[in-house]
C-alpha cells in the first residue's frame, strides 16, 4: 500500500483551492460521496473553496453542489463551461455571457450540435461503430450510465460534449480520431465513456476559476491542488501546485501528471480522496 507524504510545511499558503474530478474521484461508483465526509466537513470548516470539475453537465453538478454545500465555480463537460453563483463572491460584476439559472456562463470550444454532426456524417460515410447520447432515449442512458430518470435527464442536457462507446477496432478508433481532429474536435478518454469535445480542457477551466479568485483577492498567495482518477483529468492535475492522483481500476497503468509536487492516494474513489485531503488539511486544522 502507499503512504501519503506528509506535507511540506514550508509549502503551505494561506489558500488553498482544491478541484475536483467527481466519478472515480469524489464519487464512487453509486455516484456516493459519503466515505469522503470528513475531509469535505474540514475543508468547509476552513472556509476553503471546492471547485467541482468534471464531464457531467451543469444541470447535474449543480444537484450535487447542493448536496456538498459548495457555493464555488462549477467546470462542466470537461472545462467547455465555467459556471458561477452569485453566492460564490468571486467576481465584482455579473459573470458569464449568459445566464442560466442563478449561474453566470463561459463557454469555451465548439458547441455541441457541431460536434454530433461531424461525429454523425463521419460515421454514416465510413460506417463507424459507436453510438452516444445524442443516439439515446433517457431509457437508454439509464442503462449504460446506471443513473435515475431524473440525474440521466440532467446528464442528456449537454452543451458543449458528446459522450459515445466506441464499439469499432483500435485502427478504426485512431482514423476517427484524426478525422475530427481535422474539424476541431478533441477526444478524452473518461471513466466510462470517450468524451468528443471541442479544443478545451479541464486545465482551461481552473486557470478561469483561479483568475477570478486572484482578481478578488490580489493578495492572496493561492496553492492550487487538484485530484483526479482518469485521462481527462492529467492537464488540470498538471495545471495545479498539488496533484492527487487517485488510482482507477479502469485505468491500471495510471497518470503522470507533471505537477511540481505529486501524491498517489492509496485508496480508489472518495476513500482515496478523503484520506489524501486530510493529509494535505493536518497543517491548517489550528485555524479551525
Amino acid at each position: 500500500m502507499n503512504v501519503l507524504p506528509e506535507p511540506d510545511l514550508s509549502s503551505i499558503h494561506p489558500g488553498l483551492l482544491v478541484f475536483s474530478d467527481l466519478d472515480g474521484t469524489l464519487l464512487d461508483d453509486a455516484y456516493s460521496w459519503e466515505a469522503a465526509r470528513p475531509a469535505l466537513g474540514l475543508l468547509a470548516a476552513l472556509g476553503f473553496p471546492l471547485v467541482l470539475s468534471s464531464s457531467k453537465t451543469l444541470d447535474e453538478m449543480t444537484g450535487i453542489a447542493a448536496e456538498l454545500g459548495t457555493t464555488a465555480p462549477l467546470i462542466a463537460e470537461n472545462g467547455a463551461v465555467v459556471a458561477v453563483p452569485p453566492e460564490a463572491n468571486v467576481s465584482a460584476a455579473p459573470f458569464g455571457t449568459e445566464q442560466v439559472g442563478p449561474y453566470g456562463i463561459e463557454f469555451n470550444g465548439l458547441t455541441r450540435k457541431a460536434i454530433v454532426d461531424h461525429a454523425h456524417r463521419l460515421r454514416q460515410r465510413e460506417g463507424y461503430q459507436f453510438e452516444g447520447f445524442a443516439d439515446w432515449s433517457v431509457e437508454q442512458v439509464i442503462e449504460h450510465t446506471g443513473l435515475n430518470v431524473a440525474q440521466a435527464t440532467h446528464s442528456m442536457a449537454r452543451l458543449a460534449t458528446e459522450p459515445i462507446l466506441w464499439h469499432d477496432t483500435e485502427a478504426l478508433w485512431e482514423r476517427f480520431e484524426s478525422e475530427l481532429k481535422a474539424e476541431g474536435v478533441r477526444t478524452i478518454k473518461g471513466g466510462r465513456f470517450i468524451h468528443l469535445m471541442g479544443n478545451i480542457d479541464k486545465a482551461m477551466g481552473l486557470k478561469r476559476v483561479v483568475e477570478l479568485y486572484q482578481e478578488l483577492n490580489p493578495d492572496m498567495e493561492w496553492h492550487v491542488v487538484a485530484l483526479g482518477d482518469s485521462p481527462n483529468d492529467l492537464e488540470m492535475l498538471s495545471a495545479a501546485h498539488t496533484a492527487v492522483v487517485i488510482p482507477n481500476p479502469r485505468h491500471p497503468a495510471g497518470l503522470s501528471p507533471t505537477a511540481p509536487r505529486i501524491i498517489h492516494a492509496s485508496e480508489p474513489g472518495p476513500t482515496g480522496w478523503n484520506q489524501a485531503l486530510l493529509q494535505l488539511l493536518e497543517p491548517y486544522q489550528h485555524h479551525v
